[in-house]
């Protein structure tokens, strides 16, 4: 799915921003859970008995969710009234992600088989500090070998010029010229991409591996990230952690309870998707 520098730290670390490589090449296990992480399971059956669409309707229904703003400021308000302190304290910053549909202009052959959306996160209901932003690529995936049908998402670092072009903006997408160039392949971060599955009631998320290794501009040393992710028609759950090599926290939720962000109005760049 936030904390730094305490801030600083997990605007470098959060969803792969720094160059890293692989920690295990194992593969996920077979199909006991969708994911894992405190909150983030669903059945096997679950999975098992999920309607039969056809990857196009996979994608259509995930696009149809993963749009919008999503926010956390409930949960924040929980773990205060509970006496539990960002970081360390055992509760969450509070962070708000805005997810909006991108035109990119492909090529007709390219379009059809995948959209995008960027993605801003931000922290205490601020707009202007945005500690994370990037594009991310869905195209359906009919059989794939450690998930079966599913989504795959790529994720891309956004060129300088969008960056810009963005700040001069307040984040709105509608009103960035995209092109081919934003999916660049030398702007997509490799290895980190996440596989969405239909579980039932919702979407879960989680990388090919258990965990990669970020080597920290920051710290100067590697740091172990893993992310767990979950996605509904009212909330959006990120369970995104880092650790050291030895085990120590670096970042998230010290209690490994995800980031549980509900969805609250729509920016003015959504515009409605026709339901199936």
């Amino acid at each position: 799915m936030a904390c730094l520098a305490r801030l600083a730290l997990s605007c470098t670390l959060l969803h792969c921003a720094s160059s890293f490589s692989l920690l295990f090449a194992s593969t996920p296990p077979p199909s006991t859970a969708c994911s894992r992480g405190d909150g983030i399971v669903a059945s096997g059956v679950a999975v098992r008995d999920a309607p039969a669409a056809a990857a196009g309707s996979l994608v259509a229904r995930f696009a149809q969710q993963f749009r919008g703003d999503f926010d956390n400021l409930a949960q924040v308000e929980r773990d205060r009234a509970a006496g539990l302190a960002p970081r360390e304290g055992g509760g969450h910053e509070h962070i708000h992600c805005r997810l909006q549909p991108v035109d990119l202009h492909l090529p007709g052959e390219l379009k059809g088989s995948r959209s995008h959306v960027l993605a801003s996160y931000y922290f205490n209901g601020q707009p202007e500090r945005v500690f994370r932003a990037r594009l991310y690529e869905l195209r359906a995936v009919a059989d794939d070998a450690d998930f079966g049908e599913c989504i795959q998402m790529g994720i891309y670092r956004l060129r300088e010029q969008t960056h810009r072009q963005l700040e001069a903006t307040q984040q709105s997408a509608c009103d960035v010229g995209w092109s081919a160039h934003d999916v660049s392949p030398s702007l997509r971060i490799p290895d980190c991409d996440v596989f969405w599955r239909w579980c039932g009631e919702r979407f879960e998320g989680r990388m090919r591996t258990e965990s990669i290794v970020v080597d920290s501009p920051v710290l100067n040393k590697p740091i172990v990230v893993r992310d767990d992710v979950a996605l509904s028609q009212d909330s959006l759950w990120c369970n995104d952690r880092g650790s050291d090599l030895d085990g120590n926290y670096v970042y998230g939720n010290i209690r490994d309870v995800p980031y549980k962000m509900d969805r609250v109005p729509w920016s003015r760049c959504e515009l409605p998707v026709a339901a199936e």
